[in-house]
């Protein structure tokens, strides 16, 4: 299975970068879960976001935050509006569960009716 982030919202901050200390460069950006498999595809409610600064080209972790980067992210956090989330089967999702559905009809008639299955045969 695939794990993707896709982003969902970005914002420009204006506080100073803890590594560079410019006051412009500081990018917020909110990203959503997608988990795509074999059989299904999934967006997931779970977000996860991360501050980069553009100046000095790295990523600012939790760690180095200060209080005012950590309220400006609150802020921001709360102005995401929440995630669609969906389950989608692909192709060969729908082919299984016809399978499946199949064979559990095969039983069925087997052990119920089976002298329908010897007329068929």
């Amino acid at each position: 299975m695939k794990t993707k982030q896709k982003e969902i919202k970005q914002a420009s901050l204006t506080n100073n970068c803890p590594e560079c200390f410019s006051n412009e460069g500081l990018l917020l950006t909110f990203y959503q879960k997608h988990i795509e498999g074999l059989l299904f595809k999934r967006a997931t409610s779970q977000i996860s976001d991360i501050i980069v600064c553009n100046n000095c080209n790295t990523t600012i972790y939790p760690v180095r935050w200060t209080d005012d980067i950590e309220r400006v992210r609150e802020f921001y956090q709360k102005t995401v509006e929440k995630p669609r989330t969906y389950f989608r089967l692909t192709g060969w999702g729908v082919l299984g569960l016809l399978i499946i559905f199949l064979i559990a009809v095969s039983i069925f008639m087997y052990y119920y009716y089976p002298e329908v299955l010897k007329e068929i045969l």
